[in-house]
């Protein structure tokens, strides 16, 4: 069964097929800068199970990350990582219905901000793990 999301404006709009193989909260700042909170809450795919209806834009950051996102209203639908082949990062934000999974991992969180607590110490890690 698809899954579908879109952008604030409507004008980009995407599905994927299978199910996340990863939901992960991102505290690095790069996720931080680019998303304008302090942690990034993403669903992993597969590339093949992914396609994007609309015009976007990308970025490519210095971590090797493409950001992609809506050319009109601004909104970060997903991002490719150089270092992670055949998979798409999904921005958890832009889905018409939220993952029906906990998150599995939580990374970078010693650039999180002090004020922010995390809810699943057991998953988490001051980097990326190994």
């Amino acid at each position: 069964m698809s899954k579908t999301g879109s952008c604030l404006c409507g004008d980009v709009s995407f599905t994927y097929k299978s199910e996340p193989g990863m939901f992960l909260m991102c505290h690095c700042t790069d996720c931080q800068k680019s998303t304008g909170s302090p942690v990034a809450s993403i669903i992993i795919v597969p590339e093949d199970d992914f396609s994007v209806n609309g015009s976007t834009s990308s970025y490519e950051c210095e971590a090797k990350v493409t950001r992609s996102f809506c050319k009109i209203c601004g909104s970060q639908i997903f991002s490719r990582i150089e270092s992670a082949p055949g998979v798409v990062a999904i921005k958890t934000g832009v889905l018409d219905e939220q993952p029906n999974i906990k998150p599995n991992l939580v990374c970078w969180t010693k650039s999180k901000p002090n004020w922010f607590e995390i809810n699943h110490p057991e998953i988490a890690f001051e980097e990326n793990p190994n």
